[in-house]
C-alpha cells in the first residue's frame, strides 16, 4: 500500500491515480492519522499544499520525515512541492519565499540523475505551483535539478530513502513524470 498524504493539494487524487495506474493500491490519508495505522506502508508520498512548512504543522509527514532520517522507517518517501518543503525544513535546509509565486509551466534541467531522475533527459518540462521553495538543501541530499527561477526542483537522499520534487511529477503537464514515480516506487520492496 502507498500511503498519501492529503496535505490540501488541488492534485491529491492525481497522485492517488497515477500511482494505481502504475500498479499499486494506494489510500490517501489525512495528515493527522496515527502512524501506527500505517504498518502496511510499502512507502509514502507527501503532497503538495497551500500551507508553509514554517508556519504550519503537519503532524504525520514531520513523524515520517523524522523516523525516515533517524533511519528507522524502513520505507521510501517522496516528497511533492509542500511535501519537498517540509523535507527541507525538518531536515535543517532552508525553506523561503521564492523570488515570485510560480503556476504553470517550467523548464528544468537535470545536474544529476540520482534515482528519482534516472534515464530523463537532460532538460524536460515540468509544472509548478508554488510560493515557497527550498532554497538550502538539508546536508546528506544531492540535488538533482534546477531550473531559472528555481535553485532546488528535484532532491535525494538515497541513504535515508528520502526523494522530494518542487514541481508535479503526477500532473499531465510534467513530461516524464511517469518515470519520475516509477524510479520511486522501484524502491518499494
Amino acid at each position: 500500500m502507498i500511503f498519501i498524504i492529503e496535505n490540501g493539494s488541488q492534485y491529491t487524487h492525481v497522485i492517488w491515480r497515477s500511482v494505481r495506474d502504475l500498479g499499486f493500491e494506494a489510500k490517501i490519508v489525512a495528515n493527522k492519522e496515527r502512524m501506527d495505522t500505517l504498518a502496511d506502508a510499502q512507502a509514502f508520498i507527501m503532497g503538495g499544499g497551500p500551507g508553509s512548512s514554517y508556519l504550519d504543522k503537519y503532524p504525520l509527514c514531520e513523524e515520517i520525515v523524522h523516523k525516515a532520517a533517524e533511519g528507522k522507517l524502513g520505507k521510501p518517501v517522496l516528497g511533492i512541492c509542500l511535501g519537498q518543503q517540509i523535507i527541507g525544513h525538518l531536515l535543517g535546509g532552508k525553506v523561503e519565499k521564492g523570488p515570485s509565486a510560480e503556476y504553470g509551466l517550467a523548464q528544468v534541467e537535470v545536474d544529476k540523475e540520482g534515482v528519482l531522475l534516472r534515464g530523463l533527459p537532460a532538460k524536460f518540462n515540468v509544472w509548478v505551483s508554488h510560493f515557497d521553495e527550498v532554497v538550502k538543501e538539508p546536508v546528506g541530499f544531492l540535488v538533482l535539478a534546477h531550473s531559472d527561477t528555481c535553485k532546488i526542483e528535484a532532491m535525494e537522499n538515497v541513504k535515508r530513502e528520502l526523494f522530494a520534487t518542487q514541481f508535479h511529477p503526477e500532473v499531465w503537464h510534467t513530461e516524464h513524470g511517469e518515470e519520475i514515480l516509477k524510479n520511486f516506487l522501484s524502491r518499494c520492496k
